[in-house]
């Protein structure tokens, strides 16, 4: 009697497993049949490592690329690309801004920010779980100013300047993303993410409650603010207070994959790098042979209207692979990703 409720249990249990696993399969779209689709023509530039994020300088025919060679190991250090749009093959687009500092350097989201004369670089360092402010130099050099950090901040992912020395942060998982319970804190959809404000003296916490934060970014009058979250495949948005700083939950914008870096074009339209298949992530961390689909997704705000929403690039994995960010500069998309070795200039289709 004993061993045959035991029996059962075990089978219910397994039976309640195996459903579990089904329907996370079926949450993050791992049956999907992913197509190569763009009405424009891309040419991939090789030669950077983990591209992982890119900002463009609205006012520049510049933008900046956060590069780190995932494959190499945790004793690697990144680097910070600064590459004229215009001319992607100029030779000293590969050369590493930072100079070397700081020495423990793996970088992940970045953020432009410019007023006057005053020109940065924000910059997460997941070495460090720190936010690195650079100083802009004319040439698109990069002088180390500071490095924030603090104790909450276990697991930082991207940043959006709002001031030459404050900034929005977000740590995507309270464990941590390379820990087990991190994973499983992304598998289930759990709402331990949450975004940080630094107002050039202080951290506190202007968000929470998030499914995987991942990617943030600002309209252009600093009213709206955009959080990614990767494992409940939706962007977050919220209205801005420009004096205080305080954030007010507006609406969920659902997509139809997880979501990664966010960023806005000069007409104030979002841009998404996002992963259909995030579950095939960890084999292509695993081997630079594994190829993972990757999708663009553009959509406009319009202030709580129905927003329109186009995936305006799809592929297998063969053009890109790991898609991270989509990032606009006049007729040109730039899209990076987090594990593949190159990065793409696509002309848009007029």
């Amino acid at each position: 009697m004993r061993f045959s409720l035991l029996a059962g249990g075990l089978a219910l249990l397994f039976v309640m497993v195996g459903g579990a696993a089904v329907f996370t399969l079926h949450h993050f779209n791992h049956f999907a049949q992913i197509e190569d689709r763009f009405d424009g023509v891309c040419q991939p530039v090789s030669g950077v490592a983990g591209p992982e994020d890119i900002e463009v300088a609205l006012t520049r025919d510049r933008a900046f690329i956060s590069s780190m060679d995932r494959h190499a190991g945790a004793d690697a250090r990144g680097a910070i690309y600064s590459v004229v749009v215009s001319d992607p093959l100029d030779s000293d687009n590969w050369r590493d801004r930072t100079g070397g500092v700081p020495e423990n350097f793996r970088p992940l989201g970045l953020s432009y920010y410019e007023a006057g004369n005053t020109r940065r670089l924000f910059v997460v360092n997941e070495a460090g779980r720190s936010v690195d402010i650079f100083d802009v130099g004319e040439n698109g050099d990069l002088t180390f100013a500071e490095s924030v950090s603090e104790r909450r901040l276990t697991s930082p992912n991207d940043v959006v300047a709002v001031g030459p020395r404050s900034f929005y942060v977000t740590n995507d998982v309270a464990a941590g993303r390379g820990s087990m319970l991190g994973r499983f804190q992304f598998l289930s959809r759990s709402s331990t993410g949450a975004v940080y404000h630094f107002d050039g003296v202080s951290m506190r916490v202007a968000a929470e409650g998030l499914r995987f934060a991942n990617g943030i970014a600002v309209n252009q009058r600093g009213t709206r603010l955009y959080v990614a979250e990767s494992s409940g495949q939706a962007i977050k948005i919220f209205d801005r207070d420009p004096e205080s700083s305080a954030l007010s939950f507006s609406r969920y914008q659902n997509l139809p994959a997880s979501p990664d870096n966010i960023t806005v074009a000069w007409d104030g339209s979002v841009w998404v790098g996002a992963q259909p298949k995030p579950l095939a992530l960890p084999l292509a961390e695993q081997s630079e042979k594994v190829l993972a689909p990757s999708l663009v997704i553009r959509f406009t705000d319009n202030d709580g209207a129905a927003a329109s929403i186009s995936e305006v690039f799809s592929s297998t994995g063969a053009a890109i692979s790991t898609a991270s960010v989509a990032a606009i500069s006049g007729g040109k998309l730039l899209i990076g990703a987090l594990f593949d070795s190159k990065y793409l200039i696509c002309d848009l289709p007029s």
